[in-house]
């Protein structure tokens, strides 16, 4: 994963190279759980949100993947989950009933966990709730879900997570372009996560 994201690799989201070639490997549940994160990570940075949905969906090794009990890094797994189910109802709005159906529930969660007073999802939470808000965007509310991505960018960017910052500028221009039409201020946010991505080291993203 890391090669991919530096550049390091021709592959994206496949998990493939000398030391394994993610086809032929025969996975216990355990490592097909961290499998299925990495895969995940990948699919939402690289925006293969389609996968990412269907790996959301898609039922296994739930012991491991669980929110609540589960490894140190599954509560970052059902954001980036939960981000690619919403970033699939905003795309494919034949589907959007069972992709909103299963981003809710995790939503949901990861609030409930906030509410709990688990801070570390704090900028989890904000992205996601400038998605949901994007998705179920009324009449005159345009300038509620900017506030949303904006205030997602900010609190990600001050938290220290770059990359979290690059991908909420990133989703924040997708809705520009595709919602609004506002071509200028998508420009600056698209410039903003190459630079952001950039700065991470991410080169295979960009």
């Amino acid at each position: 994963l890391y090669l991919n994201l530096m550049g390091s690799s021709n592959n994206t989201v496949e998990l493939s190279g000398k030391a394994m070639y993610e086809k032929e490997v025969v996975f216990t549940p355990f490592s097909r759980s961290h499998f299925i994160i990495a895969k995940t990570f990948a699919s939402s940075l690289f925006g293969r949100y389609e996968l990412g949905a269907h790996l959301a969906i898609e039922k296994g090794e739930q012991q491991y993947l669980k929110m609540k009990g589960g490894i140190v890094w599954a509560q970052t797994l059902w954001f980036h989950r939960c981000l690619c189910v919403f970033a699939m109802a905003r795309a494919n709005k034949t589907k959007e009933r069972k992709y909103m159906a299963q981003a809710k529930r995790i939503h949901k969660e990861l609030t409930n966990s906030l509410k709990n007073k688990n801070l570390n999802v704090l900028h989890y939470v904000s992205l996601l709730n400038a998605e949901k808000a994007a998705l179920k965007q009324k009449r005159n509310q345009e300038d509620n879900v900017r506030k949303l991505y904006n205030d997602a960018i900010n609190m990600s960017a001050r938290g220290g997570y770059v990359h979290d910052a690059a991908l909420a500028q990133e989703r924040f221009a997708d809705y520009l372009l595709s919602s609004v039409g506002d071509y200028e201020e998508a420009k600056y946010h698209i410039e903003g996560a190459i630079q952001r991505y950039t700065n991470w080291g991410a080169m295979g993203v960009v």
